[in-house]
């Protein structure tokens, strides 16, 4: 296969990129390689992408030190801000090793896990290679699987598909799921699908939303719309919905954006600017204006005190940022029609009544008006949803039920 000849080749030239590399990543580089702080062997390496994954962590943890107490844990992100994450729980934490023979054994040798988990889709060829020669269980968890990535992976040909076969679970967000990771070459036996491990790190409602406000230094008194995941193009459409709704409403109401990136905010902040909203960086945002907060893991914050929130990723080709996540706070949701990657829970949400969709800037603007104006509605609206997210937790208990019945775990 190409990537058994690839991979070698990266590995050597892997070193000697640091110098290239920006310093925040330059500092961490050597994580990348798999040079890692040895310790005792780890009962399961844990391996969390990025931040959405790595929120799925610390509920995983718990759940298997329920059946095998004490048991010791590696975790790893394949990104810095999933990295800070787990980095809080406690347990040995660092970068993912790169997805080469070198990195991949490196890691192994220093860490000695003795089973895998993955969290979501992290096929990495080397990993895979790695794994079987040491004789290493892994497992997929919260499992996903697009019909694009099925024909991506089948792309590297059989060898990998046998690779997937040995898999010792695969637990898979939705039966969808669960059919193309068959059909990619899992087993048969050891695939189920029992939910996404994120919906049980979703946050809960605050028990004063009008304090929930004042500790974020807003106005107690005004509801709040919170603009969550803004990316870029976004900023256009939100900002020209919000300026069509009438002067009185826009009175009654604050506004809190916050973009999914840091690095994109000052490019959006010219495009709001340009589409004639004022943004302010802290404080409550004079009438009109919006407050803008680039500071990673706030959104949830504001969720809690928002009223009403607009999901961003969506109304770009982004494939959708998690409508749970503002419905478990109680809010009511709105999110714009690119939710690819959010399905299942856009769904769920839309079968209860607690999502509406806007196709364009005159709907987001509609459905805006329509939720601003009416309490009633948004009160049902927030009441389905929250209804909602507590249907969708539960995936990590039964996927280390699973697990242990399958005789997977303990370790």
């Amino acid at each position: 296969m190409g990537y058994r000849a690839i991979g070698p080749l990266a590995g050597a030239a892997a070193p000697l990129v640091r110098g290239l590399l920006p310093a925040a990543e330059r500092s961490l580089w050597s994580e990348r390689l798999g040079d890692v702080e040895s310790g005792e062997p780890a009962d399961a390496w844990i391996h969390a992408a990025s931040m959405g994954e790595a929120l799925a962590v610390s509920g995983l943890m718990k759940e298997l030190r329920e059946v095998a107490p004490g048991a010791r844990f590696r975790l790893t992100a394949t990104t810095r801000t999933g990295r800070e994450r787990l980095t809080a729980l406690g347990a040995p934490s660092a970068l993912a090793p790169l997805d080469t023979p070198q990195a991949i054994a490196r890691f192994l040798g220093r860490t000695r896990p003795r089973r895998a988990i993955l969290i979501e889709t992290e096929l990495w060829p080397h990993w895979l290679l790695a794994a079987r020669a040491a004789e290493l269980p892994m497992a997929v968890l919260s499992a996903r699987l697009s019909a694009r990535s099925l024909d991506r992976y089948r792309w590297l040909g059989r060898s990998f598909a046998g690779l997937v076969s040995g898999l010792g679970a695969v637990l898979c967000q939705t039966e969808t799921d669960r059919e193309r990771w068959i059909a990619l070459g899992a087993p048969v036996e050891r695939t189920a699908a029992i939910g996404n491990l994120k919906n049980d790190g979703l946050p809960l409602p605050a028990a004063d939303r009008a304090q929930a406000r004042d500790r974020l230094g807003l106005d107690a008194r005004r509801p709040l719309l919170a603009l969550g995941n803004v990316r870029p193009g976004e900023g256009v459409t939100l900002a020209s919905a919000w300026r069509s709704l009438p002067v009185a409403v826009r009175e009654r109401w604050q506004v809190v954006a916050v973009p999914r990136h840091t690095q994109a905010s000052a490019a959006l902040r010219r495009e709001i600017d340009a589409a004639g909203v004022a943004l302010a960086d802290g404080g409550s945002a004079s009438l009109g204006a919006w407050r803008w907060d680039d500071r990673p893991g706030v959104l949830a914050g504001y969720y809690r005190a928002a009223e009403v929130a607009v999901v961003g990723g969506t109304f770009g080709p982004y494939g959708g940022h998690n409508p749970l996540e503002p419905a478990a706070c109680g809010a009511a949701v709105i999110a714009g029609p690119h939710l690819e990657s959010q399905r299942p829970a856009a769904d769920a949400l839309m079968a209860a009544g607690a999502l509406e969709i806007a196709a364009d800037e005159p709907a987001l603007a509609a459905a805006l008006r329509a939720l601003l104006d009416n309490e009633d509605l948004r009160r049902r609206r927030a009441a389905a949803a929250l209804e909602t997210a507590a249907t969708a937790r539960g995936a990590t208990r039964r996927a280390v039920t699973r697990l242990v019945e399958w005789r997977w775990w303990p370790a």
